[in-house]
Parts: C-alpha cells; sequence; structure tokens
C-alpha cells in the first residue's frame, strides 16, 4: 500500500511543479528564477501567487475563471492526498487494517488500491490540465 501512496506522492510533485512553471510564464520569468523564488512555497501558497499574477496578467473574465477552477480542483486534490499520510492509520484488535474517517471520527477500511490509484489520476489530471492551460488561452505566451 505504501508504494501506491509513494505514486500518490510523485502525482502531487508533478502538480506543484507545474504550479511553478504556471507562475513562470504568468511572470515571465525563467525556469531558474521560477523554481528559485519560490522554492520553499508549498501548494497552497503556489495557488495563491498564481492567482494574483493571473488576475494581473489576464484581468478579470473567462480565462481566469478557468483558471480559478483548475486551481479549485488542484485544492481538493492536495486536500486528499493529505489526508493520506496524515491521518491515523490503524488496526482493530484482532482485526482488518482501518483509517480514522475525519469527519465523524470513526474507523473504516483502509482505502483500497482502486482508490489510491484513483486520487493519483485526480492529482495528475489537473496537473496535465493547468500544464496545457497556455495551449487554452489561460496563460498569455510572451
Amino acid at each position: 500500500m505504501s508504494a501506491r501512496r509513494d505514486g500518490i506522492a510523485v502525482r502531487h510533485g508533478q502538480l506543484d511543479y507545474i504550479l511553478h512553471m504556471t507562475i513562470k510564464t504568468l511572470g515571465g520569468l525563467s525556469i531558474q528564477d521560477a523554481l528559485g523564488a519560490i522554492a520553499w512555497l508549498g501548494s497552497r501558497d503556489l495557488r495563491e501567487r498564481i492567482r494574483k499574477l493571473a488576475r494581473q496578467r489576464l484581468g478579470e473574465g473567462a480565462p481566469l475563471l478557468r483558471l480559478e477552477a483548475i486551481l479549485q480542483r488542484a485544492a481538493k486534490a492536495t486536500d486528499r492526498r493529505n489526508h493520506l499520510p496524515h491521518t491515523l492509520w490503524a488496526r482493530e484488535l484482532d482485526g482488518a487494517p482501518v483509517i480514522r474517517d475525519e469527519d465523524n471520527h470513526t474507523f473504516k477500511a483502509v482505502p483500497t488500491p482502486a482508490e489510491l490509484d484513483a486520487v493519483a489520476g485526480a492529482v495528475a489530471a489537473i496537473a496535465t490540465e493547468l500544464n496545457t492551460a497556455d495551449s487554452m488561452g489561460f496563460c498569455p505566451r510572451r
């Protein structure tokens, strides 16, 4: 199971890289400057920086709203990703492994491989969508 969680972490790392590259594009920076200037920002801070740059660069309108929608999906994907390693994993006495449900503080079955793959796939899809935003008019070319 940890290999699947690692797969989610790898996909999320790719999403963070695409967030950096979106800042590069919107800010008119080189790759080195974009990675160096914001190297230690977390996903939330990266998304916020993109929002600020996009408002300046795109102005109000449909492209900004579409970018905001992608960033909102990215936030939800990050929350799902963060839930997995940061919640309580346990084993019932003489029973199966369980994970704590944060909504009602009860325990439920651990995610299945298919569920973990779905989280990784969702994160990858958002990274791909954001990466192709340039060709869809969200990130104007210089």
